[in-house]
């Protein structure tokens, strides 16, 4: 004799259907932040791919150093953000604000009169 009861208690059941629903619809809460990623490579000079990024409230920005020693200097006056980026490393930042933001390597780029030559880059929030 089974102790342990039948096989498919109403019990059982409920718990089963439960966990098939989660694994189809996920994790149930707010919303996470994605991570949109920017590269600086060498593509005949050095360059930020893709050289303006859009994305969302919220979500991060991850900057990576594929080829080539750079840093991240942004360039405007809504924001201040500033970091070194030696080849294969990265650095985030999340933007919690929509707005246009200007940014720059200053090993590789310059700004002359506002205008950015060289390695620069944007990133549009909506």
């Amino acid at each position: 004799m089974n102790r342990r009861g039948p096989l498919l208690t109403p019990l059982r059941v409920l718990r089963f259907a439960s966990l098939s629903i989660l694994l189809v619809l996920g994790p149930v809460g707010p919303a996470r932040a994605d991570t949109a990623r920017v590269r600086g490579i060498f593509d005949g000079s050095y360059v930020w791919r893709p050289k303006t990024r859009s994305i969302v409230e919220g979500d991060t920005i991850r900057w990576k150093s594929v080829e080539g020693n750079h840093n991240v200097q942004s360039r405007g006056a809504n924001w201040s953000y500033f970091r070194p980026l030696p080849q294969g490393t990265s650095v985030t930042r999340t933007f919690d604000q929509s707005g246009t933001f200007r940014y720059y390597c200053t090993i590789h780029g310059s700004v002359s009169n506002g205008n950015c030559s060289g390695m620069c880059g944007r990133i549009v929030v909506d």
